[in-house]
Formats: structure tokens, sequence, C-alpha cells
């Protein structure tokens, strides 16, 4: 192998190692580690060629598609996985093959030869499925939402896509916060507590953290309205929204342990909000 990339993500060390040399988006550059002097989380070997036959061993567990085109299909061979991606672009045309094995610490990922680009091994949809296993394998959690800083308090915002996570993080930043993220984060719990880290994205932004004090789940109103959630219900709406493929029991059960801690410690509000500054009052006075 010639080409070691080492990515600091959410605080873990992803190491790619390539036989050849390849690219990265220019979501990840930011999160390229210069020191490369940490303990490895997950390794990814990235090779050229696509194997022949290459899952036939494999029992298909998920597909994730809709109905113009795949994503990604996931198998399963013993407890060790093996993925095909699809081409975005190219309807069904495969884009890589990738295994990860039952510690989920090393991916193998094969590209096509093609002559005339460098591969891109963590190009969509591998990139996020990668760091949705890094967070399972380290004890963390992704989930599709925004995330606000304002010195003093992080506020992390979920809900349905078009319940308006872009636009809370947009009413914030106009406010002088922070912005995390607008769309996927990861939660750790450390001995500091809980804390919201920005991913890699298809564009640029450096990485950042922070503290996590309180839970939104949102959606469009006609007037604020904040209601605090506790117990069961406060678990099964944030878990909702995490990132997680439902064929995986222990991955599941092992968010079940996550969120029912976090949910405890974080309080969680249930907010139909009104898309301007006046719900940012709303939280000052109901909220956190």
């Amino acid at each position: 192998m010639q080409d070691v990339i080492d990515l600091n993500i959410a605080d873990f060390s992803v190491k790619i190692h390539a036989e050849s040399p390849v690219e990265l988006e220019s979501g990840y550059l930011p999160f390229v580690n210069k020191t490369d002097e940490r303990m490895t989380d997950v390794d990814i070997y990235c090779y050229t060629g696509i194997p022949e036959n290459p899952l036939a061993d494999y029992q298909l567990v998920f597909e994730a598609e809709n109905s113009e085109q795949k994503f990604y299909s996931i198998y399963m061979k013993n407890k060790a996985l093996g993925f095909i991606m699809y081409d975005q672009q190219n309807k069904n045309e495969i884009q890589q093959i990738a295994y990860l094995n039952e510690d989920l610490s090393i991916w193998k990922v094969y590209n096509p030869i093609d002559t005339e680009n460098i591969p891109l091994p963590l190009k969509y949809p591998m990139g996020p499925i990668m760091m949705h296993y890094l967070a399972q394998k380290c004890g963390a959690v992704m989930m599709h939402a925004s995330c606000t800083f304002d010195g003093q308090t992080g506020r992390m915002f979920t809900g349905f896509s078009g319940n308006g996570k872009s636009t809370m993080s947009k009413i914030w930043a106009d406010a002088g916060n922070l912005i995390v993220n607008d769309d996927r984060i990861i939660i750790r719990k450390t001995r500091e507590g809980y804390f919201a880290y920005n991913t890699p994205m298809f564009y640029q932004d450096i990485p950042k953290k922070a503290p996590l004090h309180a839970i939104y789940l949102i959606s469009h109103f006609p007037e604020n309205r904040l209601k605090k959630l506790t117990g069961a219900i406060a678990v099964s709406r944030v878990m909702a929204f995490c990132i997680q493929n439902n064929f995986e029991k222990n991955l599941i059960n092992n968010h079940l342990e996550f969120f029912s801690a976090m949910c405890t410690k974080i309080p969680v509000f249930d907010l139909g909000f009104v898309p301007d500054a006046s719900v940012i009052d709303c939280i000052h006075t109901h909220g956190i």
C-alpha cells in the first residue's frame, strides 16, 4: 500500500490505505489529519478492479432504494457485511463493492478500473455508510439533525425532511450562533457529557463540535408551541431520526441503550415553530 490518508471525524481516526493514488471529495479535505499519530478506529483498504461474483456466498438483507434508483444493497455472511454501492448518476450501475469485517473495524473497498479518473473511495453513498458504522463501532450515533451553539448552550433540531432543520439553522445563524451542521451530525458521550460533531458534507466546512444541552423535535406550525417530552415517548421520538438499518437487531439495541441514557440527561421538546426569530425567544423563555 502506498498512500495513507488519516481523517479526523468526530474525533475518531479513519485511515484510508490505497495501493495507488486516490482522491477525496472536497467536503472531506478539512477533516484530513496532518499529524497521523493517533490510534486508528477504522481502516479502509482501497483496491482497483471489481472482483468476479463478489457476494456470491452472502445473503441479501437490506436494500436502500426509491422508485427511481437504488442507493446501496447490504449482504451478510455470518456477521460480516458486504455492500454494493450504486452510481447515483447512472441508474443501477455498480459504483463500488465493499466488505466490512465483523467488529466493524476494517473495510475493503473495490473500485471499477477507470483509466480516466482517480478513484474516490468515499464517494456517496460510501462515505455516509462508513460514518454510520464508524459511529456504531465506537458507541456513538449519527442523526439527521442540525445543531446550533451560542457559546454556552448546544441545541439539536431534528424532524422529518422538510420540517425546518435548515430553516432553524439559518434563524440561529442570523442571531450570531455557530452552526455545527444543518443535516447530519454524530453524537458522542464523553466524561464531560454529550457532544455533537459535524461530518463531511458535499460542501467544505471545518470540523466542529459543541456540547449538547437540549433536543427539539421540530415541525412548522402557525404559532410557536413547546412541549417537554419524557420517558419512552422522548426516546422513541428522538430515535426515529437516527441513521440506522433496520435488519441489525444488535445495533438497534445499541441505539436504544444510547438514546435511553441520553434522554435521561438531555431534555427533549416537541417544537412547533413559526419560521422567524420569534422561535428563539420562545425557546429562551420555555425551553433551554
